[in-house]
Formats: structure tokens, sequence, C-alpha cells
């Protein structure tokens, strides 16, 4: 029974960390993130952050249905964690003076979170910290290749 009311409170945190994710992403605009506008481009760049995400959260939906391990917080929080300082400390290379750090902030939130919910479901905390920091550069990874392909960033 407790192995249950833990999946569903994963779950739920899932779906709410999406549900934020979405006024998030409507809420910022590409001068938050010191990006140069183009009005044509505005739709498929919220389209390629709301995708990867989206995706993200449902291969972590997908670990914490299909896992036979019960929900760890203890690993959720070590990989939330460790993400989180790896993205604080790549992050201070990549963004330019004009950005809005709070959405730099919450985007590494996001982040944190996305990572922390795929290894919900692993046993040892050490395993799931050095785990989040392979999965901040896998996310990080993964949406530069969407913005790439999308059209809307390109790197000079």
């Amino acid at each position: 029974m407790e192995i249950l009311h833990r999946q569903r409170k994963a779950g739920l945190g899932i779906l709410l960390t999406w549900c934020v994710y979405i006024a998030f992403a409507l809420l910022t605009d590409w001068k938050d993130y010191g990006l140069i506008a183009k009005p044509e481009g505005y739709q498929r760049w919220i389209i390629a952050r709301l995708s990867t995400v989206s995706i993200w959260l449902f291969v972590a939906a997908l670990l914490l249905r299909y896992r036979k391990h019960p929900v760890n917080w203890r690993s959720f929080l070590y990989s939330f964690v460790a993400t989180g300082i790896i993205a604080i400390v790549v992050s201070d290379s990549l963004v330019s003076g004009s950005v809005n750090y709070t959405a730099i902030a919450g985007t590494i939130v996001f982040y944190a979170l996305v990572s922390g919910f795929l290894c919900a479901t692993v046993r040892k905390p050490t395993i799931a910290a050095v785990l989040g920091l392979f999965l901040f550069a896998t996310q990080f990874f993964v949406d530069a290749i969407a913005h790439i392909s999308s059209g809307v960033f390109r790197f000079h």
C-alpha cells in the first residue's frame, strides 16, 4: 500500500511539474534567455521547449510505472541537487549578460526536477546523483538538438 501511495505522489509530482512548466514556457520570452527575437519562429520555439520537457517527463512516468523498484525520495533529492549544481556551474559560462536570471534559475529547477523524477526509482542515492550529472548533459544535448532542428536557435 505504501508503494502505491509513493508512486501516486511521484506521478502527481510529474503532472504538476509538467503543468507548471507549460506556464513557465508561456511566460518566458526570447529576451529572457538573451536570444534575438524572430517573430516567425516563436511558435516553433515554444513547441520545441514543450515537447522536449513533455517527452522527458513521459519517460519518467513510464519508469515510475514499470520499474520494479519503489520510489526513493532520497534518490530524487540527490539527483535533483547534483543536476542543479552542475547546471549552475555550466550556466555561468553559457549565459550572456543580457539574460533574465529568474528565467535561467527556473530552467535550472526544471532540469533538476526532470532529472530527479527520472531517478526516483533508483535504489541507491549516490548512483542517482551520478545519474543526475549524466542526465543533465543528456537533457541539455537533446534540448540543443531540438532547438537547432527547429531552426530557431543556431550556434555561431
